[in-house]
């Protein structure tokens, strides 16, 4: 099943290809229309610059005022709506990481970089190898899709909650 998440586009950023026969029709749905909205807000508030290419006063690097934007929050009241709807979703992430790191994991993957359900299966695969963790009683791996799409779906949950 394809499911189409918000934002208006029908491009490759917005579709979820996903194997949902294990969860409900509508919690899928949900998931992947709030999923696509929290990537939008998520994407849009991380800068991709930490630095212009001038010289500060001091004689270090100048930020670019994307990343002056993000770190500080002194000109708070000048902020739109939307520019809010991104810090709080920022805000939201990085308690996810510290609180539910698997979750953010996945979360970031699939939202932010756009790895398939089936790369970031086996890159968690990889991971758990590579930590030496034991496979549980009667698999022979770690992570199977469902065990991401379950994941990313309660890590949007997680989010939408704190959110």
């Amino acid at each position: 099943m394809i499911l189409t998440g918000g934002g208006g586009s029908s491009s490759n950023r917005d579709t979820y290809c996903v194997p949902v026969k294990d969860f409900p029709d509508e919690s899928v749905r949900r998931a992947a229309r709030w999923g696509a909205y929290i990537a939008i807000n998520w994407a849009t508030e991380v800068p991709l610059r930490l630095h212009s290419s001038e010289i500060a006063e001091d004689g270090s690097p100048k930020w670019h005022p994307d990343f002056e934007r993000w770190i500080t929050t002194e000109n708070k009241r000048h902020r739109s709506r939307r520019q809010d709807e991104q810090l709080r979703t920022t805000k939201v992430m990085r308690r996810m990481r510290r609180s539910h790191p698997r979750a953010y994991e996945v979360c970031y993957r699939i939202l932010i970089r756009h790895e398939s359900l089936e790369s970031t299966t086996e890159w968690l695969n990889e991971r758990a190898t590579r930590n030496e963790v034991e496979l549980p009683p009667g698999r022979d791996r770690h992570y199977r899709d469902k065990d991401t799409l379950a994941l990313l779906m309660a890590g949007i949950d997680w989010a939408l909650a704190y959110w």
